[in-house]
Formats: C-alpha cells, structure tokens, sequence
C-alpha cells in the first residue's frame, strides 16, 4: 500500500468529473450549501457551522491538509462532484473521504448533494467511482455511514453492493439529538 493520498482528479464520464477541493472551490460550494442550508442542515451538523464562504475554506484548507501524507495527514480528503455536461461545469456536492488508516487499509466516504441535483445519479456514480479508485491505489475496505433514517443515503451504498454491518446508536449529535448510524462497508475481494 502506497502512502500517497488517493485524492486525485478522476474523470468518471463525459459529464462527470471528481476534482480534489482546492481554494478555488470556496464561494461555489458554500453558494451550493447555502442554498439548500434547510434540507442538508436536517441531516449534516456541519451545516449550522457553516456562515460565511470562509468557514467553506477553512473547511477546505482542512482537507488538503488531510491529504498531504507526507506532512502528516491520514490521506484522507474531499472532491467537489462536478456536472460538466454542457457548456459549462458546475459543482452539485461533494464526495471525500474520512477516517483514512493508510496501513491498515481502510477508509469511509461521505457525500451530499444539492437538493436540486438528487435523483440524477451523481452521488451514486462519484461512490461507485471512488470505491474502485480506492480499491485500486490498495485500500481493502471502504465503509460508509448513514443515518439509519436517511433512505436516500442509504439507498446509495445498498444499490452498489456494500454490506450492511451494523448499526451505531447516537454516532452523531445533530440538532441537540442522537442519531444511529446504519455501517456499510465493501471489501476489494467483495
């Protein structure tokens, strides 16, 4: 196993294209959140945090320095999900990994998309992107966590072949309120 992130650029199809976050992302993404802040903030504690499109770089400067391996940080990192169909590209969400352990071979993928955007399968084709690219730089395991009461989410890694492992109770606090997590997880040797 490689010590390299494995956030790179990865273009998925002709209208579909991962893009490591990078400052230049900062005003779209936070435009995208804003703009849904009510939908996302029901399910993502981040959201509330969220005000201003420098809280968005922060976030961001956070990210590249989870992906810079050799200054210390896990691989891990984030994508925007970018629609490149047309004349012109734009940001739907975002894709990243967390929780990398580079040795032991495993990581976990978090996503949201823009409510405008559901339904198109972005989100479904990014995971399955990134699952294979992980698969492929030597990761063995990719976990993803879902709110047990969020179906859309967790129809994702369901549709593309990952096994339901588990349950968390009270993974997370979002609204002054536990909320349980559903564990999915796909091996390399799935």
């Amino acid at each position: 196993m490689s010590s390299v992130s494995p956030i790179i650029t990865l273009e998925i199809s002709h209208d579909l294209l991962l893009e490591p976050l990078g400052p230049e992302h900062a005003e779209e993404i936070f435009q995208l959140m804003d703009g849904d802040r009510t939908r996302l903030g029901a399910q993502l504690p981040w959201v509330p945090l969220t005000r201003t499109v420098s809280d968005t770089a922060r976030f961001i400067e956070g990210s590249i320095q989870r992906r810079d391996v050799a200054s210390g940080g896990d691989g891990s990192g984030d994508w925007a999900i970018t629609d490149t169909k047309g004349d012109s590209s734009r940001i739907v969400g975002v894709i990243g990994l967390h929780g990398t352990n580079l040795p032991h071979r495993r990581t976990a993928i978090g996503y949201w998309v823009a409510g405008e955007f559901e339904g198109r399968g972005f989100v479904t084709r990014s995971v399955e992107a990134v699952t294979t690219h992980c698969f492929a730089v030597g990761l063995h395991r990719v976990e993803v966590h879902a709110a047990t009461d969020n179906h859309r989410s967790r129809a994702i890694p369901e549709r593309l072949g990952f096994r339901l492992e588990g349950e968390l109770r009270a993974a997370e606090w979002i609204h002054d309120q536990p909320v349980d997590h559903a564990i999915y997880a796909r091996l390399a040797t799935d």
